[in-house]
């Protein structure tokens, strides 16, 4: 059952890689590219959200 569910498992992460074009990098750029997914889901929406405050300051005060 476990040999099962882990052929299925295997399965997807292969459709998965070749879908996305993954499976012709290296191990540490696989790494790469996913903490760069990361980071950018996560702190990017609020960065920008920051960014967009600031700037709304900064054209206040020169207008």
């Amino acid at each position: 059952m476990f040999k099962t569910f882990r052929k299925h498992l295997a399965l997807k992460n292969y459709q998965y890689e070749i879908t996305t074009g993954l499976y012709m990098l290296e191990p540490w750029e696989k790494a790469l590219f996913t903490l760069f997914t990361y980071a950018t889901v996560f702190y990017l929406p609020e960065q920008m959200a920051y960014f967009a405050s600031r700037l709304s300051e900064y054209t206040s005060v020169y207008h």
